[in-house]
């Protein structure tokens, strides 16, 4: 059981919400910060990592009651037994400062929680500073539910943060990625084959003779992830598209091979719609863990970055494009399970990140900066 609240601070600085377009220098200016602030319990996550860390320790939390207390006590309403609250205390305890990168809100069983931890965390003392690429008051737009589950969040989040925007549009990402070798191969009208001898060679190179293997990745919550093309030496794991985004995988999937790997193949992109939001979804997921652990990039796609993702979807009853948001609630009027989908907004925004990331994950700068060898020019 967690000790009883801590009092909270005296005269507790407010927070940083920090948005703007993307790469623009959001992160590296929280990073920046983050490694000068004086504070001895201070913590940095991405978005998707602290997420799924809440959610365990949610879960782990609910398992203990349910041994030790029995099933009557998942009802009991007082909220000194509320695990959302009962964590919320812990991590008030641990952390002083809490820097989050990429806040963004596209679950349903994310908004719920939101407004809970964070009353709990702001109550107690912890100073939150965060990334985005949205404000606050466009965070989960037409979410399901949205007045009731989210809105008191982003009240919590105007009082208790300053909320400033990056004014400059200028991608600094692709300035930077722009005059340098590209490890993004483009399909030739769809044929992978040249794109596919290509990452064959490269390899060969990377991998310096290392067994091609298979290996299984736990994962968290008792689960394995099978990678059927690695190597004894950790170097690469190679995959098609359809082995991650196609399978109910996740973030914690991708930080798992993040992590464990130097180098990510990934083979056979598409042409990425919000018809296909849940693959698009997954995708960007991906890429977002990807750049976080700062992996290394081998990517074949159908178009470049620029035009890998469309903001519009067929509709196959009329076989006309629209633009009309595929949210969540609409998604849930056409049958498609409300699980993580985003609004339309929310993955347009999403897309843009993606794409910058993707020039910077496969330019040869940011190989030579993380590899102890290069494959030569292709």
């Amino acid at each position: 059981m967690p000790k009883a609240s801590p009092t909270p601070r005296a005269k507790i600085p407010r927070g940083l919400y920090l948005y703007g377009a993307v790469g623009t220098g959001k992160s590296m200016l929280m990073d920046a910060f983050f490694e000068v602030a004086c504070v001895k319990n201070k913590q940095r996550f991405h978005f998707h990592a602290f997420l799924a860390m809440m959610h365990r320790r949610i879960h782990e939390l609910k398992q203990e009651d349910l041994r030790s207390r029995g099933r009557n006590f998942h009802v009991d309403t007082l909220l000194r037994n509320n695990p959302v609250h009962r964590v919320g205390v812990q991590l008030a305890d641990e952390i002083t400062l809490l820097c989050l990168d990429e806040f963004q809100v596209t679950d349903v069983a994310d908004a719920m929680i939101l407004s809970q931890l964070f009353a709990v965390l702001f109550s107690l003392g912890t100073v939150v500073v965060a990334t985005s690429n949205r404000p606050p008051e466009d965070l989960y737009e037409g979410g399901l539910n949205r007045h009731s589950f989210f809105l008191p969040f982003i009240d919590l989040l105007n009082r208790y943060c300053v909320t400033h925007k990056i004014q400059s549009l200028v991608d600094y990402r692709r300035v930077l990625s722009q005059d340098w070798e590209s490890f993004f191969l483009v399909a030739d009208r769809g044929d992978f084959s040249k794109a596919k001898e290509s990452i064959d060679t490269m390899l060969t190179q990377l991998r310096s003779g290392a067994d091609v293997v298979s290996v299984d990745l736990n994962t968290g919550f008792g689960r394995v992830l099978n990678v059927p093309n690695a190597d004894t030496d950790r170097m690469a794991a190679r995959f098609s598209f359809t082995d991650l985004c196609a399978k109910e995988l996740g973030a914690s999937d991708y930080r798992a091979i993040a992590r464990e790997f130097s180098v990510i193949v990934l083979e056979n992109v598409p042409v990425l719609t919000l018809k296909s939001h849940d693959r698009a979804r997954r995708f960007i997921t991906l890429v977002d863990e990807l750049y976080e652990a700062k992996a290394v990039l081998l990517c074949s796609a159908a178009a470049d970055p620029a035009h890998l993702f469309r903001d519009s979807y067929v509709d196959v009853s009329t076989n006309e494009e629209s633009d009309v948001a595929l949210g969540i609630d609409q998604a849930t009027s056409q049958g498609h399970s409300v699980g993580a989908l985003a609004s339309v907004r929310e993955l347009s925004f999403a897309f843009q990140r993606a794409e910058s990331r993707l020039r910077e994950m496969t330019c040869r700068r940011w190989w030579n900066e993380r590899l102890p060898r290069v494959p030569g020019a292709m």
